[in-house]
């Protein structure tokens, strides 16, 4: 059961097994999600659909950094139906999902929207119980917060890949394999990770390298593919890479059948849903309660 402040539904998700409150739901988790990817309605309804198809009732608010302006009519969906940061910092967020980004080619310091994205992480860190950080998103995250610098692949990691679940993880109960889509040109530094005390390898690849990360909290949840992703999302990517130039298109590993461009069977599919599950169930064990609030409004006042 969801409920989305200002978003428009989108039509396909009215078809599925998913129900949609008019009205914010009072017993209902509070998600924020900071949706930083190209597209933003094939991330909304991927996202929307994992969350919707969990157990648990949820408040669903999108935000943009303003500072990242573009004339594209994914931008001027945002400017028109996403919150803004400033509308939403006085609320309390039992989770928030950062997605990934198209500017994995640039330096940290280069994307121009990086000090709201600042802001936002510092003020998530009193505001929000359980954080979600995916692909840029997650390295962002991790550089801001341990220094970790980002690496260049060769060539664009693309594809569907299976890894080794190295420790146990409440994110990942009941899931008996690891397999993810990747869509990345980048990665974080895997000797900077293990060196770093508060964070933990969760899942690792000898031909990938690291893909989950937790803090030693497990609040910060740091993922480098797309669970999110649909069946088609790696086909749809590849034409349009394709169609800009095909010599420097990277054809999806692990996702073909052969040399044809007929799919594999979504295996990650089921995977997510569990994982979305998993992951929704540790914000409602954590979430907000009135005296929480109460208490950090008290010892703010008493720092003022």
């Amino acid at each position: 059961m969801l409920f989305i402040d200002s978003v428009p539904i989108l039509p396909v998700l009215k078809t599925e097994q998913i129900e949609f409150k008019e009205k914010r739901i009072p017993e209902g988790l509070n998600l924020l999600i900071v949706n930083l990817m190209p597209v933003k309605q094939d991330a909304e309804r991927q996202l929307l659909r994992l969350l919707g198809l969990t157990s648990h009732a949820i408040n669903v608010d999108f935000i943009y950094p303003v500072t990242h302006k573009s004339q594209s009519a994914s931008y001027n969906h945002a400017e028109q139906y996403y919150k803004t940061f400033e509308a939403v910092k006085h609320r309390h967020y039992d989770g928030m999902i950062m997605t990934g980004a198209p500017v994995e080619h640039l330096d940290f310091s280069e994307v121009y929207y990086i000090e709201e994205l600042r802001k936002i992480f510092d003020w998530s860190n009193t505001h929000v119980k359980q954080r979600l950080f995916i692909c840029w998103g997650a390295q962002f995250a991790l550089n801001y917060r341990y220094g970790i610098h980002k690496r260049m692949f060769k060539k664009k990691l693309t594809g569907i890949y299976r890894y080794h679940i190295l420790q146990a993880h409440p994110a990942l109960s009941e899931i008996p394999e690891y397999i993810i889509p990747q869509s990345r040109g980048s990665y974080m530094d895997p000797g900077e990770v293990m060196e770093e005390e508060d964070l933990n390898v969760i899942t690792y690849s000898p031909y990938t390298g690291i893909d989950f990360i937790s803090n030693r909290n497990q609040t910060d949840s740091f993922i480098g593919g797309h669970f999110e992703y649909e069946n088609d999302t790696l086909l749809n990517e590849f034409k349009r890479d394709s169609d800009k130039s095909k010599e420097t298109a990277v054809k999806p590993k692990n996702y073909f059948r052969g040399d044809s461009l007929d799919l594999l069977p979504a295996h990650w599919i089921s995977y997510a849903q569990q994982l979305f599950q998993n992951w929704t169930d540790m914000m409602y064990a954590s979430r907000w309660s009135n005296a929480d609030q109460t208490a950090e409004s008290i010892l703010k006042q008493n720092k003022a």
